[in-house]
């Protein structure tokens, strides 16, 4: 196991930091999907992520986007670091709702003003609306689930090391139907194949026989929330992402009371699609402008 360096040195995100890092990010109670551990390892190629500490126990994430350097403070603000990091031109990001309130001397002291940005916030819904799908705000959705229902003979599997290779199966399928837009394919490939290291859960959808979607994601927030970090299913199969939505709330644990299902990065049918569904709030994720 490698040992997390004191800031400024620092590592790449990798499973050898696990044992230390994984305690940290499940302490974490805001429900900001990207940090998890799962999900930090499936994107650590996309961002370059690295990690450092300092001496006060504080646990800092770095990468770039776009040319910007940016760092995320996990468990708290080492104020002396992030002023440090910020006379360089690093972005905060990933700042929480309460890391906000509870640190608002410091960015007022520093002048720093925080935004949140509408693209990025997550979408949570009640894990009990999506299984009911209950009133007028949900009549559509249980008629394209209904429609499903009658017209396929579809058979659910909770995803395990036996049966991954169907959903594999899928996310090829399914990339051959879309190359022409962008795609979370090659993380979505990772989270299988890294599926039990990951302690993922997931579920596929079979007609005939055949695999035809799948869901897929995490417990996080004490249980109390579950983020579905993948859903792909086969454009020729109607009503295919109602079910997948519909079966995986029906299937999660009892007492997980939301699911959050990420952002929509600004796509209008994607906003559009995630709205339909009702989310009871948003996880705003602020950073320094």
């Amino acid at each position: 196991m490698c040992k997390i360096p004191q800031y400024p040195d620092m590592v790449d995100f990798s499973p050898e930091i696990r044992g230390e890092i994984e305690p940290v990010l499940q302490e974490l109670t805001d429900g900001i999907s990207e940090l998890t551990y799962s999900s930090l390892i499936i994107h650590k190629e996309k961002y370059n992520y690295r990690i450092s500490k300092t001496s006060e126990g504080f646990y800092l994430l770095f990468r770039e986007k776009n040319g910007q350097k940016c760092f995320i403070p996990l468990n708290g603000i080492p104020e002396s670091t992030a002023r440090d990091l910020l006379a360089k031109n690093y972005k905060m990001i990933f700042v929480s709702q309460d890391m906000k309130e509870r640190y608002a001397s410091f960015f007022t002291a520093q002048k720093l003003e925080l935004a949140a940005n509408r693209d990025d916030a997550d979408y949570v819904y009640l894990r009990t609306d999506l299984v009911d799908l209950k009133g007028k705000q949900f009549h559509k959705k249980k008629n394209h689930l209904n429609a499903f229902l009658k017209n396929y003979e579809a058979k659910v599997s909770i995803m395990d090391a036996g049966n991954k290779a169907d959903a594999d199966f899928v996310l090829e399928k399914w990339y051959g139907q879309n190359k022409n837009i962008e795609s979370d394919y090659h993380t979505a490939k990772k989270a299988i194949k890294l599926f039990e290291e990951l302690n993922l859960f997931g579920i596929i959808v079979y007609v005939n026989d055949a695999p035809v979607g799948f869901a897929l994601g995490e417990y996080f927030c004490n249980g109390t929330m579950f983020c579905t970090h993948f859903e792909k299913g086969l454009n020729d199969i109607n009503g295919i992402y109602q079910f997948l939505n519909w079966k995986l709330a029906c299937m999660l644990d009892e007492n997980t009371v939301y699911i959050n299902r990420e952002q929509d990065l600004g796509d209008e049918g994607m906003r559009q699609a995630k709205m339909t569904y009702r989310p009871v709030k948003f996880i705003e994720k602020y950073c320094t402008i």
